[in-house]
């Protein structure tokens, strides 16, 4: 029980008090015109309580001014059965702020009950009586008194977990903060070594032209002593200094693979970051503000799947993979996968399905089967699979259009189909898959591969049937998906083919950075940019499939012992992998959390010249952009079983 200390009025506490509030009733013992009145505790202890109240009954009022009335008190206590039972008296009285004790109250009769107007609630009468137990069990006194002190512990540590909670959220956001800000200073710097590493090299290639140019001066000067002595020591200074510039490169190397590494793990988290845990979809671009901006494309999906089990990621494979598994429908009724999905709900949000991306999934099944031993998803292969061979049984030539409802044909879809139905027959070992790659390669050779001999003049492999744009990826993945071997088997130059992409698809671009720094990289264009009004954009993921191929052609090189050849397409690949560094930016969006990525394209909204855009927003991060750099890094090419 609590009491003011004041002149007229002096409380000595016996018991400890506790704030608490409980529902209770009282009335008056023996009073035939007693009515239960209702209130709240607003303080507790084992001596009894102080109970608080806006109405007393006047027949209250008149008794409580009385000595030693006696009172029946019931209290409720949550989650108790029953109700505690006690008899107490009234010890004290208060009405509004004025405290009396008991003998000299005289309380002022309250206005009848409804008389308070709208608005006059806060004028109403308060009322707060200190009454005293002069009977109760103690099993009762105990759950009174402990469920006091647990309401009391309650709030206090409720005040604790909350403050826990800020304290918390504060830590966590500072921990963000730094981590992100920690990442794009890391991407900061892979960009700026690599800017400063294509100097050193340009360096480096000047001064091996002037080594050159000294060499044939000093054969002039063979029989002059003294311009011969003086060409001598202007050459030993230029070696000199080709020493220190070396030194200097051989280190900035070694900076800039510790940093990469850090990197392409911090790409694949950025990729682990945007897959949604209930679909296990990923968000396709991050920073998109248009239509697209919620939407995972099939494709992009099993881009991600690949580039997981690079990482023996395989959890996150199969979240990706079990959301198409879950998707099939009867083997009778499939009709292929739509172009994409919500990312976070699942639903379609492209009706259109072209062949493309359900060979892309069949392709990134296949690579989990391979590399996992687990044919879980094997069905799912084979719906599309057989689902393909559906549509190329329509078509004379054996390919496969651009989807069921389309009549164009893509000559990279039908790349994509040879390598997948290769990788079918080599892990189911059943003929009709041989057969449907068969048939693909008569319509490659048929409608999409021109052979000139030595020097193409135009596209040595056309778009599509009929179709003689120049489109990058056809050239590159005519390397990835048909190898250097075949293509020769075919007519086809391997290194006249990526010879006329270089020629006609490299471009080079300044790039702003989302510091705001302008930097010169180049790459690949989607198209030939010298015929696009927009002018040169290079595409990180056509770049990184160029880069595929070259790695491919040094290896095959290498293996026939051609060394000069062999060095001459790694340096290739090496030259714009290192360019593709200079596009990796940090993750705008709090899911990123400052992680590694690339862009999509180098340009917003601008015509690719193959029938789409590229995404909104000028720091826009791509699935397929950020998945085929670390490909291309990791040097793996996912149209083959390796």
């Amino acid at each position: 029980m609590r009491a003011k200390n004041t002149s007229r009025f002096t409380n000595k506490r016996k018991y400890i008090r506790l704030k608490s509030i409980l529902p209770v009733e009282f009335r008056i013992t023996g009073a035939v015109d007693s009515s239960w009145q209702q209130g709240y505790t607003c303080n507790v202890s084992e001596g009894g309580i102080a109970f608080e109240t806006a109405h007393l009954d006047a027949a209250v009022l008149h008794q409580v001014g009385k000595l030693d009335v006696e009172v029946e008190v019931s209290m409720r206590i949550p989650l108790h059965r029953p109700p505690v039972k006690a008899k107490a008296k009234i010890a004290w009285f208060r009405h509004l702020d004025l405290v009396r004790p008991i003998g000299s109250l005289r309380p002022e009769a309250p206005p009848p009950r409804g008389t308070y107007g709208r608005g006059e609630e806060e004028n109403a009468p308060h009322y707060t009586l200190g009454l005293q137990f002069t009977e109760i069990a103690y099993a009762d006194c105990d759950r009174i008194v402990g469920q006091a002190r647990l309401l009391s512990v309650s709030t206090h540590v409720l005040a604790l977990a909350v403050l826990t909670l800020f304290l918390g959220f504060v830590i966590v956001g500072f921990y963000n903060y730094r981590l992100r800000a920690d990442n794009e200073r890391l991407v900061d710097y892979l960009a700026q070594a690599q800017q400063e590493e294509t100097r050193i090299r340009d360096a480096v290639g000047e001064i091996n032209r002037e080594k050159e140019m000294f060499s044939q001066q000093m054969k002039q000067y063979a029989d002059g002593l003294t311009g011969r002595q003086q060409l001598s020591n202007e050459y030993e200074q230029l070696v000199q200094r080709e020493a220190r510039i070396t030194d200097r490169l051989r280190l900035l190397e070694r900076q800039k693979s510790d940093m990469r590494q850090t990197v392409v793990e911090r790409m694949h988290q950025w990729l682990k970051n945007h897959q949604n845990p209930l679909t296990g979809l990923i968000l396709s671009f991050e920073g998109d503000a248009g239509v697209i901006k919620d939407w995972a494309f099939s494709y992009d999906q099993a881009l991600a799947v690949n580039t997981f089990l690079l990482f023996d990621d395989e959890r996150d494979a199969r979240r990706t993979l079990n959301f198409f598994k879950r998707k099939l429908p009867p083997p009778e009724n499939f009709q292929g996968f739509p172009n994409a999905y919500y990312y976070d709900s699942g639903d379609i949000a492209e009706y259109t399905v072209h062949c493309g991306p359900n060979i892309w999934i069949g392709i990134s099944i296949l690579q989990y089967t391979h590399k996992t031993k687990d044919d879980y998803y094997l069905p799912v292969a084979r719906a599309i699979a057989d689902w393909l061979i559906f549509i190329q049984d329509k078509d004379p030539g054996g390919g496969l259009k651009g989807g069921p409802e389309f009549s164009w044909f893509s000559t990279e879809h039908n790349l994509d189909a040879y390598a997948f139905f290769g990788m079918m027959h080599q892990l189911t070992q059943e003929e009709k898959y041989k057969t449907a790659q068969k048939k693909v390669l008569s319509w490659l050779k048929t409608y999409a591969m021109i052979p000139h001999g030595k020097d193409y003049q135009s596209p040595p492999i056309n778009r599509g049937r009929g179709d003689a744009t120049i489109a990058t990826d056809t050239f590159a993945w005519s390397l990835a998906a048909l190898g250097p071997e075949k293509l020769k088997q075919l007519g086809m130059d391997p290194e006249e083919i990526m010879n006329f992409a270089e020629e006609h698809c490299a471009v080079g671009v300044n790039f702003t950075r989302p510091s705001g720094v302008q930097i010169g990289v180049t790459g690949f264009d989607f198209a030939q940019y010298a015929n696009m009004p927009r002018g040169g954009m290079i595409s990180p993921e056509w770049t990184s499939q160029m880069i595929v191929s070259y790695q491919i052609l040094s290896r095959y090189f290498s293996q026939k012992e051609r060394v000069i050849q062999a060095g001459y397409y790694a340096e290739k690949a090496r030259m714009y992998l290192g360019e593709l560094n200079k596009l990796i930016i940090a993750s705008p969006s709090a899911k990123g959390q400052g992680e590694g990525c690339l862009p999509y394209a180098t340009l917003e909204n601008a015509d690719t010249g193959h029938g789409w855009n590229t995404p909104l927003g000028t720091k826009t991060c791509s699935v397929a952009g950020t998945a085929y750099a670390i490909m291309a890094i990791k040097q793996f090419n996912p149209l083959i079983l390796n």
